[in-house]
């Protein structure tokens, strides 16, 4: 699985890092109406901040197994 580290934002390739200024330069109502869409199959996904075990990325709000960029299903 490779990791969505740029996204679509109204027709511009943009970094993940600039994506988390644009998301934190917003309130927490308008966040809902940012359009950050993947560049592989076009369908809403949301950044999030590095962690201890990854770099910062983006996520498919709604899971989309058909992505070649989609987070695998973790089972525990």
């Amino acid at each position: 699985m490779s990791m969505a580290t740029e996204c679509k934002f109204f027709g511009h390739i943009i970094p993940v890092e600039k994506a988390l200024a644009i998301r934190d330069s917003h309130t927490p109502a308008q966040r809902r109406t940012l359009a950050f869409e993947c560049p592989k199959c076009g369908r809403p996904v949301r950044p999030h901040i590095a962690g201890d075990r990854c770099g910062a990325h983006f996520v498919h709000i709604n899971r989309n197994p058909d992505c070649p960029i989609a987070e695998p299903v973790r089972e525990y």
